[in-house]
């Protein structure tokens, strides 16, 4: 028999079924490592809008964007992304296409404060981040200001699941 106190202490649960559901829940090490070998089309998959837990290999990638060191270190690169843009800006150097980044500023900050915060956050928008901030073909190094603008809302709405 539990005693009563140590039951009331994990929220109704004893603690060996807490890890058994923790173990259930989480993806497996093999699940992670395909997940970190596959990111680009994992991340693909999510930002289309397919449902983490429909397999390992999503779930993984999943719990990995939503750790708080990566969204960091994602919040880090976008805003880096930005400050370049500002320097070369002030430096009198045509940035070709640092305009657009500049004139999503406002957008981009908001972005890296939720990154940056505890509060949870969807996968979905968590991907979206890091597309934008590690595809040198998408709208934040060739884009223009609307197509930056769209998709900087659709992560921030993606993150908080709307």
């Amino acid at each position: 028999m539990v005693p009563k106190e140590h039951v009331e202490a994990t929220g109704g649960f004893e603690r060996s079924y807490g890890r058994l559901v923790e173990r259930t829940l989480e993806p497996g090490h093999l699940a992670r490592l395909i997940a970190r070998v596959l990111h680009g089309s994992l991340d693909r998959a999510l930002i289309a809008g397919c449902d983490p837990a429909s397999s390992p290999h999503l779930a993984a990638r999943a719990a990995a964007l939503t750790e708080l060191r990566s969204r960091a270190a994602i919040g880090e690169g976008l805003e880096l992304l930005l400050e370049t843009a500002q320097r070369t800006r002030r430096r009198g150097m045509v940035l070709r296409r640092g305009g657009h980044v500049i004139a999503n500023a406002s957008a981009l900050r908001e972005l890296v404060a939720a990154l940056r915060g505890t509060a949870p956050l969807y996968a979905r928008g968590i991907a979206i981040a890091h597309w934008l901030l590690t595809d040198g073909t998408g709208p934040a190094y060739v884009g223009g200001d609307d197509a930056l603008a769209r998709w900087l809302l659709e992560a921030r709405a993606a993150m908080y699941g709307l």
